[in-house]
């Protein structure tokens, strides 16, 4: 519609506006939709010559984690094999050294920087762990206003995460969302949203990354962030093409 339109929304699926005035849940992917999904590293304990494998290793992926770490440091460097873990992390063979990058086999040492909402990634050499790097995504400076908006309306807002708890309800928590579900992966996303509409719940979900496409699909109403993936994208009923996530509150009046 024109006025969707002057929001900075595409409307995909007109049903989808009569649907959400049935809206009682709001779930939102954390990275990219109330994160900038824009991640930079904060912190690292590699050498170059390390850091140099692990980004020529992560400049094959499309990981907004992988993003920012290829983006920190050049590197020429081509691994003889790969192989993507979905939501754990990459595997890749190096020289003929056998590389882990992903998530940390324990958190304990993290947790100062997991209570700050930094993102914190391991890698292995050979099974040996070598270094962590700590990356921050900053927070869309809309996301705190908006999810007091969907409390005002009587939605209640929860947060999918497939990071850490502490990182996830580290930023839950700054922006005002009490219920998080984190370390999820995407078929534990669609699971949860199936749980709470098969108690009767009508669902509208957020998201802007390949790991969001099912459950987009899966919801009543699936909102992608159009900076996100053209497969979470074609997932949606509704692409949010400017703006953050106060513009669900906008789809919601609308």
């Amino acid at each position: 519609t024109g006025l969707a339109a002057k929001k900075g929304m595409i409307i995909r699926n007109a049903e989808a506006i009569q649907t959400s005035k049935d809206i009682k849940i709001v779930m939102m992917d954390k990275t990219g939709t109330i994160t900038q999904g824009n991640p930079h590293i904060f912190s690292h304990s590699l050498s170059k010559e390390e850091m140099k494998i692990v980004a020529g290793i992560e400049s094959n992926s499309n990981h907004p984690l992988a993003k920012a770490i290829s983006s920190f440091q050049k590197s020429n460097i081509k691994p003889e094999k790969i192989e993507e873990i979905s939501g754990e992390g990459v595997k890749a063979v190096v020289k003929g050294n056998e590389y882990f990058i992903g998530k940390p086999k324990s958190t304990e040492k993290y947790l100062g920087l997991l209570k700050e909402g930094k993102i914190v990634v391991e890698v292995y050499k050979n099974d040996i762990n070598i270094g962590s790097i700590s990356i921050e995504d900053p927070i869309r400076e809309d996301s705190d206003k908006a999810v007091l908006k969907l409390k005002n309306l009587g939605i209640i807002p929860i947060m999918l995460s497939g990071d850490n708890l502490k990182t996830a309800q580290a930023i839950a928590h700054q922006v005002g969302i009490k219920k998080v579900y984190a370390g999820v992966k995407p078929q534990d996303k669609l699971n949860i949203i199936r749980e709470y509409q098969q108690k009767g719940s009508k669902i509208l979900m957020v998201g802007d990354g390949i790991n969001d496409a099912a459950s987009l699909k899966g919801a009543d109403i699936g909102v992608a962030i159009g900076e996100g993936t053209d497969l979470a994208i074609d997932s949606a009923d509704i692409v949010i093409v400017k703006g953050g996530i106060s513009r669900i509150v906008d789809s919601i009046e609308i």
